[in-house]
């Protein structure tokens, strides 16, 4: 039996197997917590460009984008992650005075811990945006943080979109633990990555 490689199932075969390895190479290389950033923004990059080409090889691509400027990814992770921490340590602590209390503070300590919840969303959100940003302008930390966030405001619907599909991701992967985690290690991240694919290049368009 012969193959004919130039066929739409060869060519979607492919690119399923593409995609289970790059899934795999993103998840080892974010065993190390302080490479996440890096392979977040060499995921991007190359969702991105087979977005735009579906013929592109995937795996050297994503290689030689998380070696380049990886340093500089590292420290802006490193940024994003020491504001997710105060995020969720906030949350926490509104959290338990909420439930520590009666009437009025309890009111109170819930409204903080909603909005300590919406601001994390919103940051996590924010390091997606900026560490895409590094796949394409050579800008300094500080700025890529401020621009991260204001993007968000200048494109509120293409960001409640994607945080929007982090949350349901999160809530399917809490009620269905084992389903949504066999998914999330085989292709998941890729395709995850992939279908926000439009919404950077939307927030792309908005960057001077």
């Amino acid at each position: 039996m012969q193959y004919n490689q130039d066929s739409k199932f060869w060519h979607f075969a492919t690119l399923v197997a593409d995609f289970i390895l790059l899934n795999l190479l993103f998840i080892v290389l974010c065993i190390p917590v302080v490479t996440i950033g890096p392979a977040i923004s060499a995921l991007i990059h190359t969702t991105l460009k087979l977005s735009e080409d579906e013929n592109r090889t995937l795996i050297k691509p994503f290689w030689n984008e998380f070696k380049r400027d990886i340093t500089k990814k590292i420290l802006l992770w490193i940024v994003y992650l020491i504001l997710l921490a105060a995020m969720v340590y906030m949350a926490q602590f509104y959290w338990k005075f909420a439930n520590n209390n009666v009437d009025l503070l309890r009111i109170i300590g819930f409204m903080l811990f909603v909005l300590s919840a919406l601001i994390l969303v919103v940051t996590i959100v924010a390091s997606i945006i900026g560490l895409a940003m590094t796949t394409r302008y050579f800008s300094p930390i500080k700025r890529l943080v401020k621009n991260s966030y204001l993007l968000i405001i200048v494109l509120p619907i293409q960001a409640f979109i994607m945080a929007a599909v982090l949350v349901a991701s999160t809530l399917f992967f809490i009620y269905q633990t084992v389903p949504v985690l066999s998914f999330f290690l085989v292709i998941g991240f890729a395709a995850l990555a992939y279908s926000f694919a439009p919404l950077v290049r939307e927030f792309f368009t908005k960057v001077k």
